[in-house]
């Protein structure tokens, strides 16, 4: 298999015609016609990422947030995105992005499996982004709240909510998904999980009447992954590819005090 065929699998997961007009997915640096035996999956394409995937034999780097986003002007090896870059290329690593498209196709899907949801419909039918849906049976917010951190393995999670109340029908968009509360509002969800969210923005829905709670944006997506990685080695496997799930949080893993 080749990068350029890895592409296609990816498209088969998570269409890149689904990503936002905004969104920079596909190829961020590496050669379409290189050979590929191991890809790794991880959630930033970081330098120190990159490195784990060639010790761990990967050719391909596949990540969720994209490497190249905003206009660059200049290409300091040393730092930033051109330290990433240097260090692909020095590894051979080729990089790939799978962002809204995987966000879509993904991540708010597996993010509610995650939590046992039912009927799940799309949040925002206009961009396909976030998705809401029932509990099995209703459930006190505080409880439901540790049931989230266990689900999605977070370390901790910010309610601005009743913490007496109960939670029934939820709404969720994973990552930065403070601009769709009046969505979840629309739907009469008990409660709207999200990260990111302002603080007019959370002030503004409590004053609505929603109750919020606010994951980090990483963690958040980050229970996404395994999926990702178990969707890729299954398209794969009949080529001799080998999919690794990367926890590259080792330079920054949040400390909550």
């Amino acid at each position: 298999m080749r990068v350029r065929d890895l592409l296609g699998k990816i498209d088969q997961i998570a269409p890149f015609s689904l990503a936002e007009e905004w969104d920079n997915i596909g190829l961020m640096v590496g050669d379409l016609g290189a050979e590929v035996r191991r890809v790794a999956v991880a959630l930033d394409p970081t330098a120190h990422a990159v490195a784990k995937a060639a010790e761990a034999g990967c050719e391909v780097l596949l990540c969720h947030h994209p490497l190249l986003f905003h206009p660059i002007k200049k290409l300091d090896l040393n730092a930033g995105v051109g330290r990433v870059v240097r260090e692909a290329i020095k590894r051979d690593v080729a990089i790939l992005a799978a962002h809204t498209n995987w966000d879509k196709a993904g991540v708010n899907a597996e993010l509610a499996r995650l939590l046992g949801l039912r009927g799940t419909e799309p949040l925002d039918t206009g961009s396909g982004l976030g998705l809401f849906g029932k509990l099995p049976e209703p459930v006190v917010l505080e409880e439901f709240l540790e049931q989230v951190k266990e689900a999605w393995g977070l370390t901790r999670i910010d309610a601005y909510a009743p913490p007496a109340g109960f939670v029934s029908k939820v709404a969720l968009c994973g990552g930065a998904g403070g601009s769709l509360w009046p969505a979840a509002r629309a739907q009469r969800a008990d409660l709207y999980l999200t990260a990111d969210m302002k603080y007019h923005e959370l002030m503004d829905a409590n004053d609505a009447g929603l109750p919020v709670a606010v994951a980090d944006h990483g963690e958040m997506e980050r229970a996404s992954l395994p999926e990702l990685a178990r969707r890729l080695e299954e398209l794969t496997a009949e080529d001799g590819v080998e999919v690794l799930l990367l926890d590259t949080w080792g330079l920054c893993v949040p400390i909550r005090i």
